[in-house]
């Protein structure tokens, strides 16, 4: 009985064949219902909709993270980054208060308005606007890639800045790729540095503006904000007209030594 039954199974199942010998390609589905066939027929559309979906936002995930530089995932200081409430209530109370001088600042919480004068290394750029601090817009202080140690001024005196790296900074965005924006410190930005100041006069010059005071950030809390950013030096005008004066002398030195030179006799 049993062997009967396989039997019937097998044929039923076996491909039906067309006139001239061609297999139906339908031919399993002769024992299927209408309603059976309904519900295949709206399976495999779906299917094949959820399929392409999905593909498509993975690709559109994958393409746009696969270009975006990661940064270094390291470990950050102090746990760079962190604004607990008292801090934050510290740095909105600074904010509404007038910046203080650095040859005044106590140790303590403090806001400086001051322009970046030099660094204790750079990421390149162009002299005088060199590159110290950079990071992907909108990431956190693990992918930043900063100097050791910034020396800012502002006219009464100059302040080092530590810890650079675990900064919150607040600049404007530069363009890289389609996908992929950086922000950035320079030489000559001024900026508002909101850190705890440790007072520590330090050096000798008659005049009190160029001696050092102190340091801030030390603790690894740092807000730091562009306030103004200057233009890339260019070229100078003054080099420019040397430049021309300088064609315009070799062109009359030109003239000159094929006025001077003999014309050829005639002959007789």
């Amino acid at each position: 009985m049993i062997a009967g039954g396989s039997w019937v199974m097998a044929v039923a199942l076996a491909p039906a064949q067309l006139e001239g010998g061609a297999e139906d390609p339908f031919s399993m589905f002769s024992g299927w219902d209408s309603g059976q066939l309904l519900w295949l027929a709206f399976l495999v559309p779906l299917a094949v909709l959820v399929f392409f979906v999905g593909a498509r936002r993975q690709r559109a995930q994958l393409g746009a993270s696969s270009i975006v530089p990661r940064g270094r995932d390291r470990f950050v200081r102090f746990g760079a980054g962190r604004r607990d409430a008292a801090w934050r209530a510290t740095v909105e109370r600074l904010e509404q208060r007038k910046p203080t001088a650095i040859a005044k600042a106590q140790a303590g919480p403090v806001r400086i308005e001051a322009v970046i004068q030099s660094a204790s290394g750079n990421l390149g750029g162009a002299p005088g606007h060199e590159c110290v601090w950079r990071n992907r817009a909108g990431a956190g202080p693990q992918t930043a890639v900063a100097a050791d140690l910034l020396v800012v001024s502002d006219g009464t005196g100059l302040c080092g800045v530590e810890e650079l790296e675990g900064a919150r900074v607040t600049a404007p965005t530069d363009k890289v790729g389609a996908h992929y924006e950086s922000v950035s410190l320079r030489i000559g930005d001024t900026i508002e540095v909101i850190g705890t100041f440790e007072a520590d006069l330090t050096g000798r010059h008659e005049d009190p503006s160029q001696l050092v005071y102190g340091t801030v950030g030390a603790d690894g809390r740092l807000e730091i904000r562009v306030l103004h950013r200057p233009d890339p030096p260019s070229a100078s005008p003054l080099a420019e007209d040397d430049l021309d004066g300088q064609a315009s002398q070799a062109s009359a030195d030109d003239s000159t030594s094929d006025s001077d030179s003999p014309s050829p006799k005639p002959e007789p």
